[in-house]
């Protein structure tokens, strides 16, 4: 009679100690991926061309690179870097912008940003448009922009 309870307690800590095991193994796997965010972008004309600025978070342990960036709202989309050249501030496009792993890179005027050239529509505070950027290992990621005054 006395061996029925001794198995029961034994099959209950297993138990315990599997789902214990389970849960700490879980939240040590948290997933890290690089990740967009904060994106906006000022209101323009049609025919115009605007910028998106965010910050792109890199939380891995190895570098990765923004190849290029697309979207619906403009004749063309380039990853562009601003620079002072000769006393001049001067638009450079850029092949790709190196990413550091643990670190961030932040996409803000005079600095990176994704311009837009020759908008096919307007762009009015309050409206939104998708951003997809494309990363050498990262892969995809589209944004949704919001269009708003600079803060």
């Amino acid at each position: 009679m006395k061996k029925q309870p001794l198995l029961k307690q034994k099959i209950l800590r297993l138990f315990f100690l599997s789902s214990l095991l389970i849960s700490l193994l879980s939240s040590c796997n948290s997933v890290k991926e690089l990740n967009v965010k904060d994106g906006w972008s000022r209101p323009a004309l049609s025919g115009n061309n605007t910028a998106a600025y965010f910050t792109i978070n890199n939380p891995l342990n190895e570098n990765d690179r923004l190849l290029s960036a697309s979207s619906t709202i403009a004749e063309f989309t380039e990853v562009h870097l601003s620079v002072m050249q000769d006393g001049k501030m001067m638009m450079q496009q850029q092949d790709f912008v190196e990413i550091p792993a643990q670190s961030s890179v932040e996409f803000k005027p005079k600095d990176y940003h994704i311009m837009f050239i020759n908008l096919l529509n307007d762009l009015n505070i309050g409206d939104e448009y998708q951003l997809t950027l494309q990363f050498e290992k990262a892969g995809t990621i589209t944004i949704t922009v919001p269009v708003k005054e600079q803060d």
